[in-house]
């Protein structure tokens, strides 16, 4: 199997960063459905960036579907090759939720042109109710549905997520990991998430890549290093805490964002 991520020797660092975030890194990560897991500060975020173009290393590669991501330069190509949802993104429109909806989907490289995943995609994510509207007049956790759906109707080879749900209620959130997991299998898009949802990456992904404090990333099947061990060290906190830690975690995204979804 041919690995969807490969970094080899990456270095990188944040121009105002005191020391780099990965040095001589190599990994291999499968396609499917990946979670990444791991404390606020390990990683993850960039890993991310760096794996979909939108970050370059400083020195090392990383190859994207067997491309080296220095050769993906323009924003529509970087695009065809992974969506991105970053954390507390937010952004404002003239059009409502509805036009937007249809001009991705026309625009995209979706496989499926089809109406009827469109308004398959309209009713499991909720969206019935904000169609007339604007996104700045919606609520965070209806504004992450929308753009949730954005990319999934776009058609990227890959769909990468940054605390993609954090505003969502939960049973919201099981649907929504649901159908993007039916939509990977379908597709063989790749899909690849950072939360803090231990239950969540548990219960929906094929493979996890768990960041350690001390620099050390992990790859392996969900089945196989989801376990109180690999856990307790990596949130260096008891088994019995970290969804307690985790709860902590959630809240405080809600209140740095502005806006709690009411759903």
């Amino acid at each position: 199997m041919n690995p969807a991520i490969k970094m080899e020797n990456l270095c990188f660092k944040y121009p105002e960063g005191k020391s780099p975030l990965f040095t001589d890194l190599n990994i291999s990560v499968p396609p499917g459905v990946v979670s990444l897991i791991g404390q606020n500060g390990t990683g993850k975020s960039t890993f991310l960036l760096l794996a979909g173009a939108r970050l370059y290393p400083d020195r090392g590669t990383v190859k994207l579907l067997g491309k080296d991501t220095r050769e993906i330069k323009s924003e529509e190509e970087k695009n065809k090759y992974a969506s991105f949802i970053y954390q507390n993104l937010e952004f404002e429109t003239e059009e409502p939720v509805e036009v937007l909806l249809h001009y991705v989907y026309e625009k995209g490289y979706h496989r499926q042109k089809d109406r009827r995943f469109l308004e398959r995609l309209i009713d499991t994510l909720e969206l019935s109710n904000v169609l007339n509207k604007k996104t700045q007049n919606i609520s965070k956790g209806e504004l992450q549905r929308t753009i949730i759906a954005f990319s999934m109707l776009y058609g990227s080879k890959i769909i990468m997520m940054d605390e993609p749900m954090f505003a969502m209620e939960d049973y919201q959130k099981e649907i929504a990991m649901k159908f993007l997991l039916n939509y990977a299998r379908e597709t063989g898009t790749g899909i690849y998430y950072s939360v803090h949802e231990l239950e969540l990456s548990k219960r929906f992904s094929d493979y996890l890549i768990v960041f350690f404090k001390d620099g050390r990333i992990k790859v392996g099947k969900t089945k196989e290093i989801f376990d109180r061990e690999v856990l307790e060290e990596a949130y260096q906190v008891p088994y019995g805490m970290l969804y307690q830690k985790e709860r902590l975690y959630r809240k405080h995204l809600n209140e740095i964002s502005g806006k709690v979804s009411t759903a």
